[in-house]
This record gives structure tokens, C-alpha cells and sequence, in this order.
């Protein structure tokens, strides 16, 4: 594998782990920003639908199937997926100029983007360059024309730890709940425009725990009446349990 597409790669197994699964990576070549896909290496990625969420834990005991995010991302946009060869990286683009009106297709069904651009050093040689911006649901600074918020749930025991918190002018609320009194903060959420939802795990967290957590967002109305919000199950750091 070439320089370019090694650099694209490693970078997006760091940003799984600051960013969580759902994400999108585009890289600057020239004037396109392109996604790419090694051929028939599985994505980590993991997709929980409206659908999955609300059938038996027994029957989502299996592993899901998961669409590629290239796929998704070409469905969504109307693109085609191009292979100049049968081991050739799975490529699909679009023209930088365009950047802004598929970012806000995107962003609008929970994808969080990571953008790679060339780097301008006045230097002769191979093109460098490195992660310029980060755009996720909640946070698009490009988009100000309403509050969206991320709701992150810390779970131990009975506790419920809520936080809300917009980055678009910092305002955040921080507040415990016990699991008795979690219908009172279905009311406070009807306030609040939640884009993404974050739920921090152990890694050996059982499935038990989870479809608790989904149940619990299911009965906060953000699912299904809030289908283009982002769950991210992210692993708990060293420390942090629930």
C-alpha cells in the first residue's frame, strides 16, 4: 500500500477511537475530497438501526450486518463507487466546492466528518497533509441557526449521570438522576435539540446493560420520533466504570 492511502487508513483507526463508529473520512487529492475502503476488509463499525433497537434482545444477540460506510455514504449522496481494479481501494468523491452541501446531507443523518487536507508548504515534493476540521452533528459551527446539543450517559448501578452540552455556545448542564426517576428527564429533554447521543462502557460491558440504555433512550422519546440522532458506544477510559 502506497504512502497516501496508509496515512488515510491509520488515521482513521485513531479517529474511531477519539470519535467513535460513526464516522466519515475525506481526504483532499487536488480539487476532490475523496472516501476510501480497502477491498474486503470489514468495517469495526457497528450500526444500530430503529429496527434493531426495538426487537428482542435475543434476536440481536448475533452479530449485525453492517453496510459499509462507502456504501451508505454513496447511497446517500447519489455517487458511484469506483475499483480500477479487483485488489484496487474502493474510491468514491466529489469536487471541493461541493464540501458544504453534501456536509450538511450528511451531518443531518448523524455522520461525524473528518477532513484531511493538503497542507500548503511551499515545498517540492510528495503533497503532505494532516486532519484540518472535525464536523459531528452537534457540533457543525457552519450551521448556527439552531442549537444542537450532545447528551452523554454515564450508567452505574441505579445512577444515572446526564450531561448535555452544545458546542456552539458552550452551555452545558451536568445532574445525577437515580433509575426511578428517569421519566423526569424525558421532560427536560423536550427542550433541547440532542443530535448525538454518547454512552460510556466498559469494553466487557454486558448486552444486558446496553438494551437497558436503549430502552431507556427509546422511552425518552429519542428513538424512533429522533431517527437522525448518532449512538455511539464508546469504551470507557482506565478508571471510569458503569
Amino acid at each position: 500500500m502506497s504512502q497516501v492511502p496508509m496515512q488515510y487508513f491509520n488515521l482513521m483507526e485513531e479517529n474511531y477511537s477519539k470519535y467513535g463508529l460513526s464516522i466519515i473520512q475525506l481526504i483532499q487529492i487536488g480539487k476532490f475530497y475523496e472516501l476510501w475502503q480497502e477491498p474486503d476488509v470489514p468495517s469495526i463499525q457497528q450500526a444500530y438501526s430503529q429496527a434493531e433497537l426495538l426487537v428482542e434482545s435475543s434476536i440481536r444477540s448475533r452479530p449485525l450486518g453492517v453496510t459499509p460506510p462507502i456504501e451508505q455514504v454513496a447511497s446517500l449522496l447519489d455517487m458511484r463507487i469506483i475499483s480500477p481494479g479487483k485488489r484496487s481501494l474502493l474510491q468514491m468523491g466529489f469536487p471541493v466546492y461541493s464540501f458544504t452541501t453534501h456536509l450538511s446531507t450528511l451531518l443531518d443523518k448523524g455522520w461525524t466528518i473528518i477532513v484531511i487536507d493538503e497542507l500548503v508548504t511551499g515545498k517540492s515534493g510528495p503533497k503532505q497533509r494532516a486532519v484540518s476540521q472535525v464536523y459531528s452533528p452537534s457540533c457543525n459551527l457552519e450551521d448556527c441557526s439552531e442549537l444542537s446539543y450532545v447528551i452523554s450517559i454515564y450508567f452505574k448501578d441505579d445512577l444515572l449521570g446526564i450531561t448535555l452540552f452544545s458546542a456552539m455556545n458552550g452551555h452545558s448542564i451536568m445532574f445525577p438522576v437515580s433509575w426511578v426517576d428517569r421519566d423526569k428527564v424525558a421532560r427536560l429533554l423536550i427542550s433541547y435539540r440532542i443530535k448525538e447521543v454518547v454512552i460510556w462502557a466498559d469494553s466487557g460491558v454486558d448486552s444486558g446493560i446496553l438494551n437497558k440504555i436503549y430502552g431507556l433512550l427509546i422511552g425518552w422519546n429519542l428513538f424512533p420520533s429522533e431517527p437522525n440522532a448518532r449512538i455511539e458506544v464508546m469504551e470507557a477510559p482506565l478508571g471510569l466504570s458503569c
